[in-house]
């Protein structure tokens, strides 16, 4: 009886797997994925903010970014960096992505000169990747993004 409940129990543990696995592959690929960004941007000083965007076949994306230093004091206003992305990105090694980037954007309300830069991008998980840019503009800057695809 033991052995029973022992086979039966794998039996239906190895069919849940099956099953799992059938799910993630017979899916169909969307050519269009929307991404949300939790982003860490260095221009001029530290800044943290959130970027919004859509997703071509993982190789292009267009994305709306806004970023601030959340830091209060003498100044009546914080530092903000906020504007357009865009990027196209190729596959170097399996679960990493090299590619331009360039940003359109204002900075405290002022347009800034055309930020060009150089992204790289990690595969962590099928809809979660780490991403690290650095550019020039009218500034050096650096960023560090958390991207998370929705499907």
């Amino acid at each position: 009886m033991k052995k029973l409940v022992i086979l039966v129990t794998m039996l239906v543990a190895s069919n849940l797997a099956i099953a799992q696995s059938y799910y993630y592959k017979a899916r169909e690929e969307k050519p269009f994925t929307f991404q949300l960004a939790g982003t860490y941007f260095n221009y001029g000083g530290d800044l943290f903010g959130v970027q919004l965007g859509v997703n071509y076949k993982e190789v292009f994306n267009i994305s709306y970014f806004n970023t601030r230093n959340y830091q209060f004091g003498e100044r009546f206003i914080d530092d903000r960096f906020s504007g357009v992305q865009s990027s196209i990105m190729f596959p170097v090694l399996e679960q990493v992505q090299v590619g331009p980037s360039v940003r359109v954007a204002t900075y405290n309300e002022e347009f800034q000169k055309l930020f060009i830069g150089a992204e790289v991008r990690f595969d962590m998980s099928k809809a979660w990747k780490f991403a690290i840019e650095y550019g020039k503009g009218e500034k050096d800057g650096f960023g560090l993004k958390l991207i998370w695809n929705m499907y």
